[in-house]
């Protein structure tokens, strides 16, 4: 018999059609498994999609996809009615979920810290410097509100009457009171923090990092210069169904974060196509963002602490109390 490229197409797609029909139902599901993991347009995000683009989780599903949002609400929305199984969020937000009642639980945590004071004076080398300054912060009462207030209150100041915060909607409002001069200093997060600095250049005006809140939560918490920040909330039912998930899902984004480590540049590139971001920004964001993948419940005591700080001034923030055990996935 005569084999054309047409009938070897044909004879191989039946052939793959007749071994799917052969297998049990278990692997037919196993097959035919889409993930998507969602991400917000942030360093967490940059090591996800990498993830997705190296099929990191060949053999457990038939295809791995990343997608980004744009806001929290995507999220709460999506893991409440169960429509994502699986997403990059503050770590707070997925205690938030959980304590509510939502089956979700913490996988690991893939950053360590985001958050910067970036300033027009180049005298601020300590939170201290910043007594009698206005500092612009974005989302009032929510986590780098409290962390910087927390530090600031270790060190001995109080908001409104050693320093004054200049509340914003959002980082980018932040870059513009810094840019336009409206302010000298903000809290802004990465890669905001290093977009500040880029544009205030194309401006003509002068901006540096001048603190880095990780260091000063290091020494006033006594531990290490690490804020436990964000990692991947998961839904128990896609636990249940792919159990192999967290070990096979945390050694891919370990693997993938050595890469955007050693490779910042082509990292850029693919922020570039899937969070939409300009390539520069984020290779010069990279050394910033504290990458380091650490599972969930071996990060228990640093994230509890966290917690415990945070929810001092806002309890709402963690949904009332630290969750149970079970919460972190080891």
């Amino acid at each position: 018999m005569k084999y054309t490229r047409r009938s070897f197409i044909r004879y191989g797609a039946a052939a793959g059609a007749a071994c799917f029909v052969g297998m049990t139902p278990a692997l037919r599901a196993l097959a035919a498994r889409k993930l998507t993991m969602h991400g917000p347009p942030a360093g967490p995000s940059i090591i996800l999609a990498h993830v997705a683009d190296t099929s990191g989780l060949g053999g457990l599903v038939s295809e791995l996809r990343f997608e980004t949002y744009r806001n929290p609400d995507m999220v709460r929305t999506g893991m409440v009615t169960g429509r994502w199984e699986l997403a990059a969020t503050p770590s707070y937000a997925a205690a938030n979920l959980n304590n509510r009642g939502v089956p979700v639980r913490l996988m690991n945590i893939m950053t360590w810290g985001l958050l910067y004071v970036i300033s027009a004076r180049e005298d601020i080398a300590e939170v201290e410097d910043l007594r009698g300054e206005t500092v612009a912060m974005p989302f009032k009462a929510d986590m780098p509100d409290l962390v910087f207030q927390y530090i600031a209150g270790e060190k001995g100041m109080k908001a409104g009457q050693d320093y004054k915060l200049n509340y914003v909607a959002d980082p980018f409002q932040g870059i513009q009171m810094l840019v336009s001069g409206r302010v000298n200093h903000a809290v802004l997060p990465e890669p905001a923090a290093t977009a500040s600095l880029l544009k205030a250049k194309g401006a003509g005006k002068r901006l540096g990092r001048v603190l880095s809140l990780q260091k000063a939560w290091g020494e006033v918490t006594g531990g290490p210069a690490a804020i436990p920040q964000a990692g991947m909330t998961v839904r128990d039912s896609l636990l249940e169904e792919l159990p192999e998930l967290p070990a096979r899902l945390n050694a891919a984004i370990a693997k993938s974060t050595e890469w955007v480590a050693r490779n910042p540049a082509e990292a850029g590139k693919l922020s570039q196509v899937h969070l939409g971001l300009k390539a520069p920004m984020i290779q010069r964001s990279i050394p910033h963002c504290n990458f380091r993948l650490r599972a969930a419940g071996a990060a228990r005591q640093e994230i509890e602490r966290f917690y415990s700080i945070l929810a001092r001034t806002n309890p709402a923030i963690i949904g009332g109390r630290l969750p149970d055990t079970s919460f972190y996935l080891d």
